[in-house]
């Protein structure tokens, strides 16, 4: 029988300041750790022909048919993902239907069950300071302090021809300073309007590709919601989401070689695999690259999900003064250090705002992906772009980085 691993998901957010509407309520009887009782994600061996997926998918749902008749009230089968060699489905069970879906596993078909679990976004406190973050990018030289109105120097292509596709809590795609560049794509919380409530996704979108804060200000920015009200979710959320977004660029003609998608959220994990990992590392090997939050909690980014995934781009924060942010996670798994302290990027309502947190890294990096695809034409595989990235990063002028590689994310735009 197939080991039932004590993966979880904790996607941390922390933009509770934010005056928003009241959030989703969470599903009730959430466990102090973050798990759903009676929510699992079931993960299926790669190499599986169609017919054995389908025909497993069948039997789980028979099983649950079944055995809804005699006692269990749970839901069954809610959502399936396919990236690649990925294949998985999350669903509502008791402990009795679990068992037999598993016990009944002739093909061996399971890989690894997983509880679903609560997610949040990788942010900090809001503060009211002036931003710095696209200066940094574009200067060779320590910035002078965090202050407004330093230089930001790029090629005129802006990323133009590219897509950014952001999973978080939503993009307020209607305002002005996207000028139009971003779009709605997939939403995985169908029970809430497809918005942004908690204005993290918003701002995390505004670094990547708005006209006054983006780096990459002709870029396409793609709306894809899986946290619901200040930034309520799962894993099996995420996942919907995530999956969509791998096979929209993968089944869009000319789409592939011109996408990176971002992800400013994360969990606490066991030594256990993660679905949304194995996710991660499918979507790679079809030749799409993603970018994600190291954490805020100032320890090894291993202990982290999607952060510790193998095929990851992983990103820490920096300040101004090229510190390791004192809440950044750190480690060999981590690419890179980006700005993530006092960023200001855009805000619900038409506004703006300012925020800290790994997740502010993520989209200066982000971005920096679709404005060099956009600019140059040899970038056509994650090994790729990840590897031009560290090529322009500046090596060696962060202070403080507790065994990660120490490159501060650069567009190459200037040579002195």
């Amino acid at each position: 029988m197939p080991v039932i691993s004590a993966t979880a998901v904790l996607l941390t957010l922390g933009l509770w300041a934010l005056a928003a509407p009241a959030p989703v309520p969470a599903p009730a009887f959430v466990a102090a750790d973050g798990i759903i009782p009676g929510e699992y994600i079931i993960s299926l061996k790669p190499g599986l022909a169609r017919s054995q997926i389908e025909s497993h998918l069948s039997r789980a749902a028979s099983v649950h048919t079944r055995r809804r008749r005699d006692t269990t009230p749970a839901g069954g089968i809610s959502k399936t993902f396919s990236i690649g060699a990925f294949n998985a489905y999350a669903g509502s069970f008791d402990e009795a239907t679990l068992a037999e879906i598993l016990s009944g596993d002739v093909e061996g078909a399971v890989a690894s069950v997983e509880p679903n679990r609560l997610v949040e976004i990788d942010a900090l406190v809001t503060q009211d300071a002036a931003p710095w973050g696209l200066a940094s990018l574009s200067s060779l030289n320590q910035l002078s302090s965090s202050s407004d109105g330093q230089p930001y120097t790029y090629d005129d292509s802006a990323g133009e021809g590219s897509f950014a596709y952001i999973v978080d809590t939503g993009v307020q795609v209607y305002h002005p300073d996207f000028a139009g560049h971003a779009v709605k794509g997939y939403s995985s919380q169908p029970d809430e309007e497809f918005d942004d409530f908690a204005g993290h996704g918003t701002h995390v979108a505004g670094t990547v590709g708005s006209q006054t804060y983006g780096v990459a200000k002709k870029a396409t920015v793609v709306d894809v919601k899986v946290l619901a009200g200040l930034g309520t979710g799962s894993v099996a959320t995420v996942l919907d989401g995530y999956n969509w977004a791998v096979n929209n660029i993968t089944d869009t003609p000319g789409r592939l070689a011109k996408s990176v998608i971002s992800m400013s959220l994360g969990f606490p994990v066991s030594t256990t695999a993660s679905a949304l990992d194995e996710a991660v590392n499918a979507a790679y090997d079809l030749g799409v690259p993603t970018v994600v939050s190291a954490g805020n909690l100032n320890q090894d980014a291993s202990r982290r999900s999607p952060a510790r995934a193998a095929r990851a781009f992983t990103v820490a924060a920096a300040d101004w003064n090229r510190t390791r942010a004192f809440f950044s996670n750190f480690g060999s798994l981590v690419e890179v250090f980006a700005p993530g302290v006092e960023v200001r990027s855009l805000g619900l309502d038409n506004g703006t705002t300012v925020y800290s947190g790994t997740s502010q890294a993520v989209p200066h990096v982000t971005g920096l992906i679709a404005y060099l695809r956009g600019k140059e034409e040899d970038l056509s595989t994650p090994d790729e772009v990840f590897a031009r990235v560290r090529e322009l990063s500046v090596e060696g002028v962060v202070r403080d980085p507790q065994g990660t590689a120490n490159l501060l994310a650069f567009n190459g735009a200037v040579s002195s």
